[in-house]
């Protein structure tokens, strides 16, 4: 098997989020949005490389340092970005290229992503959108291949009619990537070296490029605002509850419970409406937690019965019972 390594992108300014904060560390469901795309690329690879930008340093605190960081000191586009990293990888095996916003993107998609890329230049993840406004199109050709990306601002008023889009997901072949980013132009409506322009560079030279179409379209997509970073929160959420329930936790109204990606809750527990779990959370079997509770850092044990209660950093043993209206917090003393 061909050597797979990564490269994230996250040296984006964001200012679509009018924070102070680098984009990829807002949060979602209690973890850096980062840290998602990290989870998904570690599941294949544990060769990554993130390319980070503005607030370089407080990206790597926060995600930590175990991993390889490349700065790219100049915005001048993808495809400057991912000329940054390979640099540093040997020219043999694969690469994926993600982007540090698309946190939904999940590892089976990447390791269909990579099996679909045996015999390929290349192949990019795609998605068809009924509003594609914004995202770059993909031009295919007769067999299906894809021929160009074309982005929005540099596209033709037929290529704005296209509904498949490119979501910034990629898995070339290492030594072709290497060989075709020098290449690249700026000659472009942002004055940019675009990454997608790699597709047309490689079709003019006979290589093929692929496309792995997602099921849901949401799951490609990149968060670029607060209201995209909300929706994004919305389908996590959901994903988390359903994996809780799958696994024998009773939830009486779902759609009212916040659960962070981390908690972790025992058999036969019922949680009721009206619920916030945060991050290190740990709840035991046979509880009855709801409705109207807030708990972070909480330990519970089995068979806890808590009602319109906020317990923060705490320990409650197994067979209590705790509230209604009771406030906790262990970290205060």
């Amino acid at each position: 098997m061909e050597q797979l390594r990564a490269v994230i992108l996250a040296a984006g300014e964001g200012k679509r989020m009018h924070s102070r904060l680098p984009k990829v560390l807002h949060r979602l469901c209690g973890r850096p949005m980062l840290e998602y795309v990290l989870a998904s690329a570690a599941a294949l690879t544990p060769d990554i490389i993130i390319v980070v930008g503005r607030g370089a340093s407080l990206v790597r605190q926060t995600v930590g340092s175990k991993w390889c960081y490349v700065r790219q000191k100049k915005l001048l586009g993808t495809g400057h970005a991912v000329l940054q990293a390979v640099d540093h990888f040997p020219a043999s095996g694969k690469v994926l290229v993600l982007c540090g916003d698309t946190p939904l993107l999940e590892s089976g998609c990447l390791e269909n992503l990579v099996e679909k890329s045996r015999g390929l230049a290349g192949v990019v993840v795609t998605a068809e959108l009924p509003q594609p406004h914004g995202y770059g199109r993909i031009i295919r050709g007769d067999e299906g291949l894809v021929e160009s990306i074309v982005e929005e601002k540099d596209a033709s008023k037929q290529e704005k009619e296209i509904n498949e889009v490119n979501t910034g997901t990629y898995c070339f072949d290492l030594a072709l990537l290497k060989k075709f980013l020098p290449r690249l132009s700026r000659d472009n409506a942002q004055g940019e070296y675009y990454l997608t322009d790699i597709v047309a560079l490689l079709k003019d030279e006979g290589y093929r490029v692929g496309a792995e179409l997602v099921d849901d379209f949401r799951a490609g997509l990149g968060i670029n605002n607060r209201i995209q970073l909300a929706e994004a929160e919305m389908i996590l959420r959901a994903r988390i509850n359903r994996r809780l329930m799958s696994g024998g936790v009773t939830m009486l109204d779902p759609s009212s419970v916040y659960i962070d990606s981390d908690v972790k809750i025992g058999q036969d527990t019922i949680v009721g409406p009206n619920c916030v779990i945060e991050k290190g959370t740990t709840i035991g079997e046979e509880c009855r937690i709801g409705p109207g509770v807030h708990l972070s850092e909480a330990v519970i044990g089995h068979h806890v019965v808590i009602q319109h209660a906020v317990i923060k950093a705490c320990v409650v043993e197994d067979e209590r019972q705790v509230g209604p209206y009771i406030f906790l917090d262990g970290a205060s003393g």
